[in-house]
């Protein structure tokens, strides 16, 4: 890049490119060059922290794979709220939602040593081991005796709700919301939409589909992650390998 392309207007520009959430430098040669620039000159990075910054987003990590960025606070208009989880919900599948995303998370990354390891490619998981993931986190919630710390408690509907409902259904109904499945399916839509999970293999039978998790999540998990509530995930998570 030369001294015109240093700009404010392009570390704006890399700023919009880690915005998309679904975009990865392999297929754009413009984002991989201000990724480059970035990496080379702690001017032009300083100049996009401050964007960032003032957009209420905090950069978490950069490479060839990408620019990381997320809501610097929750107040961010960035940041995702329960209220705006998919209109026509209730309380308890707002929360149970949420635990499905923890639990695909765990699923792909069930030790802390994956999330370390830039190099730790995990393998496709299906959809039939996010379910068994969340089911046994749900169950394991329950029996808790008492609040755990770093376990918001406005998620507790969510795991009475998961864990009520039968593991294994017809295939006729795993795409309700009255099935374990339904919500993995509706969390795993959400997470590729925001470019933390790319569909793998996609067969007739849902419950066979395959995932892979991108970059983006692997870094948000590092940083940003709930710790406890994590912690008992990947337990739930390392249960359905044994």
């Amino acid at each position: 890049m030369n001294a015109l392309q240093s700009s404010s207007k392009n570390a704006g520009r890399l700023l919009y490119k880690a915005l998309h959430s679904t975009l990865v430098p392999i297929n754009d040669a413009e984002y991989r060059e201000l990724l480059a620039h970035y990496r080379a000159d702690p001017d032009f990075a300083g100049e996009v922290q401050n964007i960032a910054t003032g957009m209420e987003l905090a950069v978490l990590d950069v490479s060839e794979r990408g620019l990381v960025v997320v809501p610097a606070s929750r107040e961010s208009k960035f940041a995702v709220k329960m209220a705006d989880i998919r209109s026509g919900l209730d309380a308890k599948q707002k929360a149970a939602l949420l635990l499905a995303h923890v639990a695909v998370a765990a699923t792909f990354f069930p030790t802390t040593d994956g999330l370390d390891d830039d190099n730790f490619v995990p393998p496709p998981s299906s959809v039939a081991n996010f379910r068994d993931t969340l089911h046994a986190l749900a169950k394991h919630l329950q029996a808790s005796a008492a609040p755990l710390p770093d376990v918001p408690i406005e998620l507790a509907p969510g795991w009475d709700y998961i864990a009520s409902l039968a593991v294994v259904v017809p295939a006729a109904q795993r795409a309700s919301l009255n099935s374990v499945v339904g919500f993995i399916k509706l969390a795993l839509k959400h997470m590729r939409e925001g470019g933390l999970v790319r569909l793998d293999r996609e067969t007739d039978d849902e419950e066979t589909e395959t995932y892979t998790p991108t970059q983006r999540l692997r870094v948000q998990l590092r940083e940003l992650a709930l710790r406890r509530l994590f912690d008992i995930a990947q337990t739930a998570a390392q249960a359905q390998e044994s």
